[in-house]
């Protein structure tokens, strides 16, 4: 037991001569948390479009009010059809919208009048925003007018619409909490992804091979203060989120840090295997960021689900632990507890972790055993 406690009282004190870890659990998730709540807004609002009437009757303006105050669309209004043009092509225009000269006589004869809708169709996603903002907010203001003779008619089906979990449509209910999946697998990895690789650099390795340490010794004491760092680096994002940022928090704070716990030992796990496998911390701290941040961003189901993904890389994720902490830590904040995520995503947490301790076991046991059998051959 001493010798954990000498271990752990080691990397503690490099912990605090080495500022960069601290920079690591606490500025940096800092960062990337005022990136995600300010920086990246996956709700489609404010398209700027552009605007042309040719109708001079005098009811249209209530429609031009209409696209003037909506909260999704910033409008500008053109005189000439080539300038607007000019702006789709210059992409300062998102759409544009024309309405002809005729426009509210055919209304007034019960006649269909046209619309010439323009959509920037370089993002398939946002020309599909545009169409169906512009049919929105002309349905209704037609709904509104009922001294125009032009009869709507009756939908067949009227749907009573109600949001769960997300009342508020706001994305950054869910991209907040699943981007501490992110933050955590980038911290957790590059925090251990440099243990080993220092210890070589310095040369402070070989002074552990002389010691009678296991590889148990050496491996639980580079895994316990990172796991306490990186829980307090975990717990200080959580109350950035919900007190500073105001994410809707439903779930039990305990179950939350339980799984939270899994989750940080799978990532220590993977950046001490990174650790133990190179020798240089430039190098480890490449291969950190690449399994820390792209897998955990593009597979991990946080911005594309994974079920439309292809098969291969729908099974590949099954293998990465943000995939199952995402869907839990979202299902906390927007749900509140559910057993059957949180039994689900901590048995595979589990299993991940345990089977990621057993490979940085056994990778950093062959490494240590072969350095003391060259020492004593030497000796």
């Amino acid at each position: 037991m001493k010798i954990y406690i000498a271990l752990i009282k080691k990397e503690f004190y490099q912990i605090i001569r080495d500022f960069s870890s601290i920079l690591i659990a606490f500025v940096l998730p800092l960062m990337i948390l005022i990136l995600y709540r300010w920086g990246v807004n996956l709700d489609t609002v404010r398209i700027t479009l552009g605007i042309k009437n040719d109708d001079i009757n005098p009811k249209i303006e209530t429609l031009m009010n209409s696209f003037h105050h909506s909260d999704y669309i910033t409008t500008r209004f053109y005189s000439s059809k080539e300038e607007m043009y000019k702006e789709i092509r210059n992409s300062n225009l998102k759409g544009a919208i024309i309405f002809p000269n005729d426009f509210t006589k055919k209304l007034m004869r019960n006649t269909t009048p046209d619309v010439f809708v323009i959509t920037d169709g370089s993002e398939a996603n946002l020309a599909n925003f545009v169409s169906s903002y512009c049919l929105s907010i002309l349905n209704l203001w037609l709904s509104q007018n009922r001294d125009l003779n032009y009869e709507i008619s009756p939908p067949l089906i009227n749907p009573d619409i109600r949001f769960w979990y997300n009342q508020d449509i706001n994305s950054h209910h869910f991209i907040l909490p699943g981007s501490l999946a992110v933050t955590m697998n980038m911290i957790g990895m590059l925090l251990t992804a440099l243990v080993i690789s220092r210890e070589w650099e310095r040369g402070t390795i070989e002074a552990l091979f002389s010691t009678n340490i296991t590889k148990m010794h050496l491996v639980v004491g580079k895994y316990v203060p990172y796991f306490i760092l990186g829980m307090a680096s975990f717990i200080f994002n959580i109350f950035l989120c919900i007190k500073v940022f105001q994410i809707p928090f439903r779930g039990n704070i305990f179950i939350l840090l339980f799984v939270s716990a899994l989750y940080l030992i799978c990532c220590l796990g993977v950046g001490l295997t990174i650790s133990s496998s190179y020798k240089e911390q430039f190098s480890s701290s490449q291969m950190a960021l690449s399994f820390g941040l792209l897998p955990a961003l593009m597979l991990s189901g946080l911005i594309y689900p994974i079920s439309s993904m292809p098969l291969f890389f729908q099974y590949l994720t099954s293998i990465l632990p943000p995939r199952y902490f995402i869907t839990f830590i979202q299902s906390e904040f927007m749900a509140g507890s559910v057993p059957k995520i949180i039994i689900i995503n901590s048995i595979f947490l589990s299993l991940l972790g345990l089977g990621l301790f057993f490979i940085v076991y056994n990778n950093i046991d062959l490494r240590l055993e072969k350095c003391k059998k060259q020492l004593k051959t030497t000796d």
